[in-house]
């Protein structure tokens, strides 16, 4: 299987990790020639190519908007993110490799699976179908869905669903998957062809359970009484969800074509594109918050954390070495993981659902371990902020929760610090002083990729890059 891992990433690397306008693929295309392949060639497929547009995109772009990074004073590849100067064309690759590779890749294992009486391979195809399609209407609101991945059926003009009615559709496609799964001791189940879990069945009951809560938290402030129903049945079924220990995702080695996307653009380019964000970094000092270690190396000049305010970049007139980097050991490194949710995510979503009254436990309980949970993965110790008197300790605000979730997300689960900064506005940021099209906003989107527009009639007009998504009410 590793050999078959290798050459997974070795492909998707053919394609470039960072779309900055390049045109590869169309979505109703099939790269891989699915009738040829089977379910245990194409599942890793599928999972890689999404862990790298997650990593390698989203999660990147995440990371400066939610001001955890910030591009560095001595190189300019990721200014347009400091400038908000995102345009149809700077997501071009990311969107198609999510359809034609991830997308696609996925929906013949589906296919395939039930064909072949291998349920389990469907459902933990149709499972991340439905976290990457969360993915895309979070991005754009309104995407290819209905129609969507029926190219070969003549189907080339998809129309564009509503994100609220994909939304509805996804906890559909997930009940599905959840009740297909078959965990008897004869059932066929991936082993070494699933990259996530090995095929640990139970694992993806979980994961299934925390997608649902997440896709119900995600419109709390839009739709309120449909998160509160959903969830409530959730915890009235006994729902489990993702515990720490079993966060699922991708890993990487430092083996020639099977290191970490992120890490193979910035070794490709130069590591000097990124630095701290001032906004983080002093987050982290003022609250003694040991984590900072985990997330950012010091600066080598001064041996101290410092960050660089955000945007200020290309026009500081300092030296990459006067600031702090994302750390090179856990967070931009040749075997970092890609992470899909993690086990303190899962426990931040049950705290927000009990301290909402939608789910049952303890808010305090569920809210402590999540922040001790964050510490742990890097192999620290927050005991002590979250006990009486400590500066996380819980005071029975959702901000507080918000909070903690924006800290925790630094550095590995960045797109989704972007994701939940907008939907609660927490903290407040202020807008990047090189945001010159939205000087006093934000991007709140993406826009429909030019690769799209140029091609589907069916595409909607283009929405403007601080147009909220449909989920998002804060601004």
């Amino acid at each position: 299987m590793k050999s078959i891992y290798k050459s997974i990433i070795a492909w998707v690397m053919m394609f470039g990790f960072f779309s900055c306008g390049d045109d590869i693929l169309d979505i109703n295309k099939d790269p891989n020639n699915p009738g040829t392949s089977t379910p245990q060639l194409t599942l890793p497929s599928g999972q890689v190519a999404l862990a790298v547009t997650l990593e390698a995109d989203y999660n990147l772009m995440g990371a400066h908007l939610a001001q955890y990074w910030t591009q560095g004073p001595t190189a300019s590849q990721f200014s347009f993110l400091e400038q908000y100067n995102i345009t149809t064309n700077s997501y071009n690759g990311a969107w198609s490799r999510m359809y034609a590779s991830a997308l696609e890749d996925l929906e013949f294992v589906r296919k395939a699976a039930i064909e072949d009486g291998t349920p389990n391979y469907a459902a933990i195809a149709m499972l991340l179908q439905a976290y990457s399609f969360q993915i895309l209407v979070d991005l754009y609101d309104q995407i290819p869905y209905t129609e969507a991945l029926q190219g070969k059926d003549g189907l080339l003009e998809p129309k564009f669903d509503d994100g609220e009615a994909v939304y509805d559709d996804l906890i559909v496609k997930i009940d599905a998957a959840l009740d297909m799964i078959d965990i008897s001791s004869t059932a066929v189940t991936p082993v070494g062809d699933d990259l996530i879990y090995g095929g640990n069945m139970r694992k993806w009951i979980s994961f299934g359970n925390t997608l649902k809560l997440k896709i119900y938290i995600r419109q709390s402030e839009a739709r309120p009484s449909v998160a509160q129903a959903g969830i409530q049945a959730m915890y009235d079924a006994g729902a489990t969800f993702l515990t720490p220990g079993n966060d699922a995702l991708v890993s990487f080695t430092p083996n020639t074509n099977n290191q970490n996307p992120l890490w193979q653009i910035l070794n490709q380019t130069t590591f000097q594109n990124i630095v701290a964000s001032a906004t983080s970094i002093q987050e982290f000092i003022n609250n003694a918050d040991d984590r900072i270690s985990a997330y950012y190396d010091v600066s080598p000049n001064t041996n101290t954390y410092v960050g660089l305010p955000q945007g200020t970049g290309t026009t500081s007139g300092d030296q990459f070495a006067d600031f702090s980097a994302p750390d090179g050991n856990t967070v931009i490194n040749a075997d970092a993981d890609v992470i899909l949710i993690s086990g303190y995510e899962s426990l931040f979503l049950q705290a927000e659902a009990a301290e909402r009254g939608w789910g049952t436990g303890d808010p305090k309980s569920l809210y402590d371990q999540a922040v001790m949970a964050s510490f742990s993965f890097h192999g620290l110790d927050g005991s002590a902020l979250v006990s009486p008197g400590g500066n996380y300790e819980y005071d029975g605000e959702l901000s507080t929760i918000y909070y903690q979730k924006w800290l925790a997300f630094n550095g590995k689960q960045g797109f989704e610090g972007w994701n939940e900064w907008r939907r609660t506005g927490v903290p407040a940021l202020s807008p990047s002083i090189q945001g010159q099209p939205l000087p006093n906003t934000f991007p709140l989107r993406l826009i429909w990729p030019a690769n799209e527009t140029a091609t589907n009639p069916n595409a909607p007009e283009l929405e403007a890059l601080d147009a909220p998504v449909w989920w998002d009410k804060t601004f």
